[in-house]
């Protein structure tokens, strides 16, 4: 009898492993979705073996995440003075 035969290798090693690492990431993932305002249902795609990861990594990073604040507008310092003088002015002519 060969020892392939009684232990588990191969792709049902593989798919076992999958498998715990899938059962692993499901609620890390399901936290990490709600925070960031994502469908819960995207975990769906870590359960796919080979692709299910780097699908799910992928929808991650360039899926635009609704729950951020738009960046704030990044100005020179001249440009920020430039535009609080203009504000301060408009506010005397509106006084006088």
């Amino acid at each position: 009898m060969e020892a392939t035969d009684t232990a588990m290798g191969g792709w049902q090693g593989a798919l076992l492993v999958h498998g715990f690492l899938t059962l692993a990431a499901l609620w890390p993932a399901r936290r990490l979705l709600q925070r960031a305002g994502l469908p819960v249902a995207l975990m769906g795609w870590l359960v796919l073996p080979l692709v299910g990861w780097a699908v799910f990594a992928s929808l991650l990073a360039f899926k635009t995440w609704p729950s951020l604040p738009p960046l704030p507008e990044k100005l020179h310092p001249r440009e920020k003075l430039k535009r609080q003088r203009v504000r301060e002015q408009a506010a005397r002519e509106e006084e006088g």
